[in-house]
């Protein structure tokens, strides 16, 4: 426009201009495809390690998620490969983040490309990574919407950000990204469509999430992270450099501090009881299962109880002998939770699909 106005007769230059313009675009372009060709290759060959490494979905999550891969025993073989493949998606991608080898540009640019992968296999189009085009083709069948792995995306962005939260509901934004759209989408994988069903899948992520939190203050800590939510620190006369000496052994926990950890196990317990009360409204093959994941969950509030509220210094676990009491307690809880819900809805759901504590596994127990 400039060179129009300066040489109004002149046709040299405007075209000159425009071929120039031509080649930077084609350059650029040229640049993007092969920026994310690297990263498609890198994400390959990712995979293929993980592969290699854990032998597939099931090995992936008996490394990365004992609590879940115990109670997935529980669940028919197709539903568990199914429940696997989302499993190792969603920690696969959190994995893209936190990757040592990977500064917080690169994480953030194969988090970029992994997601368009994941937009262009739930579309039809091979992504050229067959647990991907899995996972997705299992997604799309089931009419599961395509923005469960967006939100996820978003809450992968926040630890990348740094992002601190002043208080919690805005810790809740972040546990609804990371967890709450996961409890969603296993539901919704299964066919749940009730709008009561599904917001009580959501509260479950939501609370499960909040005891990874709470488990982890101190691991997360050292990876420069803090979840716990300003204001409650604030209330109890805490900040974030408090957090930073105790984890680092310069001051014993205070009091305040296990108060903090008092209040949100109770928060998050909350959560598991309401959310527990409609397990009965999903469907029977995944009933015993979330059941004992909750409660395996919980069993970690426990130990951290039993621990004094040290989340700082030591990372809580539950052991297999232990796992094993509390799956029993689990599967007597939903009996109790089935005769409520059926005494409520006047349904047949208690009945439906009858659990005892002698419920056959189908790969047998394993931590």
């Amino acid at each position: 426009q400039q060179a129009a106005t300066v040489l109004p007769d002149d046709r040299l230059v405007p075209a000159l201009l425009e071929q120039w313009t031509a080649k930077i675009d084609s350059a650029v372009a040229r640049e993007r495809a092969a920026c994310a060709e690297r990263s498609r290759s890198r994400l390959s060959a990712l995979c293929a390690g993980v592969v290699a490494r854990d032998g597939g979905e099931t090995g992936y999550l008996a490394r990365h998620g004992r609590s879940f891969r115990f109670a997935s025993h529980l669940l028919p073989r197709a539903e568990f490969q199914r429940i696997a493949r989302v499993y190792a998606f969603c920690r696969f991608t959190d994995d893209l983040i936190d990757d040592p080898a990977s500064s917080a540009a690169s994480g953030a640019l194969l988090l970029q490309h992994w997601i368009a992968l994941a937009g262009s296999s739930y579309r039809g189009e091979s992504a050229g990574i067959s647990r991907l085009d899995a996972t997705m083709s299992d997604m799309r069948i089931a009419g599961v919407p395509f923005d469960h792995v967006l939100e996820l995306a978003r809450g992968m962005r926040m630890d990348v950000a740094g992002t601190t939260y002043e208080t919690l509901a805005e810790l809740r934004v972040y546990t609804h990204r990371v967890a709450g759209v996961v409890g969603l989408w296993l539901a919704q994988l299964s066919g749940v469509h009730d709008p009561e069903a599904l917001s009580n899948a959501e509260r479950m992520g939501h609370a499960m999430q909040l005891t990874n939190i709470l488990r982890d203050v101190g691991e997360d800590w050292r990876r420069g992270r803090l979840y716990l939510p300003a204001d409650l620190l604030s209330a109890h006369g805490l900040t974030a450099s408090d957090i930073g000496e105790m984890a680092s052994g310069s001051r014993p926990l205070s009091n305040g501090y296990r108060t903090v950890i008092r209040e949100l196990l109770a928060i998050a317990e909350a959560e598991y009881r309401a959310a527990f009360a409609w397990l009965p409204s999903l469907p029977g093959s995944l009933q015993p299962a979330m059941a004992v994941n909750a409660e395996l969950y919980q069993g970690i509030h426990a130990e951290l109880r039993g621990r004094d509220y040290d989340n700082l210094h030591v990372r809580a676990s539950t052991s297999l002998a232990r796992k094993a009491g509390i799956a029993i307690h689990a599967i007597r809880a939903l009996r109790d939770a089935r005769a409520a819900h059926s005494a409520i809805t006047g349904s047949a759901l208690g009945h439906s699909a009858g659990v005892s504590p002698q419920v056959k596994l189908h790969h047998g127990w394993q931590a």
